[in-house]
């Protein structure tokens, strides 16, 4: 039996398909428990057809956290929109959907899961991961109404990321910490950093 010509139109929905699947499983399942496999079967693909995408789960991975990107400008653009809400309730309700992204519909990887994905990428790979890391938080502070030249964006990705994985991390990986004090050792952690990003914004 001859293999299907997709057209490039085609080719495109399938992509879109499998990015927007792997946005949905990994939010739900993890890395670990997303196989290419269900996510061939979801779309209706075999594993030959996805690696003429993708050439790894992780190249894959990546790329639908960079599909995510958008999304989180835009709900940081939409808070900033919000009359009722003060800056700081703003940045602090924009950190806290970070954190819970499992409730916000945000992908976020634990700490084996990045060591994982990590240790699988190609070094051009992780420095393109990188350059997109860094204009995500960059243009994230420019919606905060913070320039770059007030506060480095690698610093502040830095700061937020490592709230989400410790957060994420307690207890199956922290468990010395204490998980009944997560929440509140976020929030104290957030207002850190927005007292921070608001002394900038004020000597601006």
């Amino acid at each position: 039996m001859s293999r299907k010509a997709y057209s490039d139109d085609e080719r495109k929905q399938i992509r879109d398909k499998l990015i927007s699947t792997g946005l949905e499983f990994l939010g739900t399942y993890g890395v670990t428990q997303t196989s290419v496999e269900n996510l061939c079967k979801v779309v209706g693909i075999s594993k030959t057809f996805f690696y003429s995408f993708f050439p790894s789960k992780e190249e894959f991975i990546t790329q639908v956290l960079y599909h995510q990107q958008p999304k989180l400008l835009e709900h940081a653009k939409g808070l900033m929109k919000q009359p009722d809400l003060s800056w700081r309730d703003k940045i602090k309700q924009f950190l806290w959907d970070c954190c819970r992204g499992e409730k916000s519909g945000f992908v976020v990887l634990t700490m084996k899961e990045e060591q994982a994905v990590f240790q699988r990428l190609t070094s051009d790979s992780f420095r393109v991961f990188q350059q997109k890391q860094i204009r995500i938080f960059k243009e994230v502070l420019t919606v905060f109404g913070l320039p770059v030249s007030t506060f480095d964006p690698r610093l502040f990705g830095n700061l937020v990321l490592a709230m989400i994985m410790v957060r994420k991390a307690i207890p199956e990986e922290m468990p010395f910490l204490f998980p009944e004090m997560a929440d509140e050792m976020v929030e104290f952690q957030i207002n850190a950093v927005i007292d921070q990003l608001e002394s900038f914004r004020n000597s601006k």
